[in-house]
């Protein structure tokens, strides 16, 4: 049995190995230069937003952005709301805009990993080293799935503290930027978070209504034949699509596995149910391996499964709390 010096010597050994890894591994990325490739894909959005261009195309006099069919062939992948965003960014002088989003996602994803090393010190370590290498691209590249990883344990933190209302907007906000978030709202769902669900509804309409007025009704028309092609000869190397396709499976059956993943992996969660925790890691994994867009960084946001072992259920059924199988044993007195 350890001893409690003997055991903070065992957490600041797998903290400073893990999050060594990851500052080396950072410092080769950025041996390329710092340049928030995503934040500035986003950043040019809201540019042709801000121009009265279109959206989904380029127009003359927009910033140039590389296509890659079949993966993409559009200027960006994004749901038009992103663009909206990025529309007062893109007031600033150029770049500017990127380059401030950046640091908004870097800050946030460092404060979630200080929240969970204070909570989780050691099963944070070992998830940081396992997840290094995507966690140092999703830090460079400035993509939104910084936020969406701060979101999706924001919500397993407000929905599990009796903060439905909170739980159930950052749910719509993160649909609304991401679409595959909304494995969180069935998770809410099966968990019969009503409040939430409501809440997330009325934040849903609110939000569109922004996106519609600022993006215009025609991007959501472009933006539907996005997914149409992401999801059927656009499906990325490194989603489960790709990774079947690099070991032999041909392309009709392994467009067909992430469908697979996403309805399997929510269908436990409906099965795991009275476990929340569990039913809530089902469903972020639905949320990144399901999605048919899967990138080197999208896998840092895997880092969310952590929560329910971080803020584990309260003991209490205070503040309307049903989750009673996975209560945490109050402390003698």
């Amino acid at each position: 049995m350890l001893t409690n010096s003997q055991l903070r010597l065992v957490r600041v050994a797998f903290l400073g190995v893990s999050f060594g890894v990851l500052v080396v591994i950072l410092a080769i990325y950025f041996d390329r230069g710092f340049i928030p490739g995503d934040a500035i894909v986003y950043l040019a959005s809201g540019e042709r937003l801000n121009a009265g261009h279109l959206l989904y195309a380029l127009s003359p006099g927009d910033r140039f952005l590389a296509v890659k069919p079949p993966y993409w062939t559009v200027p960006t992948l994004s749901p038009p709301f992103v663009g909206v965003l990025f529309r007062p960014l893109a007031l600033l002088p150029p770049d500017d805009g990127a380059y401030v989003w950046w640091f908004a996602t870097i800050t946030t994803i460092a404060v979630t990993l200080v929240a969970l090393v204070r909570r989780t010190p050691i099963l944070t370590s070992l998830a940081v080293l396992v997840l290094s290498i995507p966690l140092a691209y999703e830090i460079g590249v400035g993509n939104v799935n910084g936020i969406l990883l701060a979101g999706s344990i924001g919500t397993w933190y407000a929905a599990t503290r009796g903060h439905d209302r909170i739980a159930g907007a950052l749910v719509a906000f993160m649909v609304m930027v991401k679409v595959w978030p909304i494995t969180l709202a069935w998770w809410l769902l099966i968990q019969r978070r009503w409040a939430a669900l409501w809440a997330g509804l009325a934040a849903g309409v609110i939000l569109l209504v922004i996106s519609l007025l600022g993006a215009g009704l025609g991007s959501y028309s472009a933006y539907l034949q996005v997914v149409r092609d992401t999801v059927s000869v656009g499906t990325s190397d490194l989603s489960v699509a790709g990774l079947a396709r690099a070991i032999g499976f041909s392309g009709s059956i392994a467009v067909l596995l992430p469908w697979v993943v996403f309805l399997g992996s929510t269908g436990l969660a409906w099965v795991f149910r009275q476990r929340p925790g569990v039913s809530y890691c089902l469903c972020v994994v639905a949320m990144v391996l399901g999605s048919s867009v899967v990138n080197i960084n999208s896998y840092a946001l895997l880092l969310a499964t952590l929560a329910p072992a971080a803020w584990p259920v309260p003991a209490t059924k205070e503040r309307g709390l049903d989750f009673p199988l996975e209560q945490v044993p109050q402390a003698s007195s």
